[in-house]
């Protein structure tokens, strides 16, 4: 969460990614009434990543710091990316994107008490819980985690790691003998590392090395980059 300028940036996308936006593109999307998600392949193990009849779940946690594309702050640049007139966070954006282009369903990891769009107090809030290896708690659970196959899972680099609410996500389920593979938006500390961390905690599951990682300064770049890595992962 480091504080380059970045430039605003407006994108059209596909009817597809707008459909998927058309909720209104709020800092904090309330839980679903329901919560039943809305519907570098490793060569050595020739692992499937997505492909036939396997279940999808693109998972992923995102802040924009705020939903008004309009005079947007530096640091509000800095979190989101605006598409169509709609403010997205930079992870939530690569996860439409990811979805558009292999399917399966999208889920947003939302914390049970929402976390400040006001910077400061988030960059303390963020640090603290650091610091004190929180354990935020998640508002809506996945009811159905076990139908699925292939996990993606998405967030920010936050000072050299995961949010801490990404761990309370990965010790929330089992994640024996499912596939998982990891995007990350930054600004500056590509992956830090958080692909060992992730395998660590995981010993069950399979997560693929080639994870995808954008910096914040490259949103533009996202549809391109993404189309690319999936097909070096065997995805698309």
């Amino acid at each position: 969460m480091k504080n380059p300028i970045k430039k605003s940036l407006i994108i059209i996308v596909s009817a597809t990614i707008a459909a998927l936006i058309g909720i209104g593109g709020c800092i904090f999307m309330q839980p679903q009434k329901n919560n039943t998600p809305q519907k570098v392949t490793e060569p050595e193990k020739q692992v499937k990543v997505g492909k036939g009849d396997q279940k999808i779940l693109i998972a992923y946690f995102s802040v924009p710091e705020t939903d008004n594309p309009n005079k947007m702050t530096k640091e509000e640049e800095n979190s989101a990316i605006v598409v169509d007139g709609k403010v997205l966070g930079n992870t939530q954006y690569v996860a439409m994107l990811i979805n558009e282009k292999i399917g399966g369903d999208i889920y947003r990891i939302e914390p049970k008490t929402p976390y400040t769009t006001n910077h400061k107090a988030l960059v303390a809030q963020a640090t603290e819980e650091q610091k004190s290896n929180a354990r935020p708690e998640i508002a809506n659970k996945i009811s159905n985690f076990g139908d699925y196959d292939v996990i993606y899972i998405g967030y920010p680099i936050w000072w050299g790691d995961m949010p801490q609410i990404l761990y309370t996500f990965l010790e929330m389920y089992d994640f024996s003998g499912k596939t998982v593979i990891l995007f990350s938006t930054h600004g500056g500390s590509r992956l830090a590392g958080t692909v060992n961390t992730v395998k660590n905690k995981l010993g069950g599951a399979t997560v693929i090395k080639n994870a995808f990682s954008l910096s914040r300064d490259n949103m533009e770049q996202a549809p391109k980059r993404v189309d690319a890595w999936l097909k070096e992962i065997g995805a698309d």
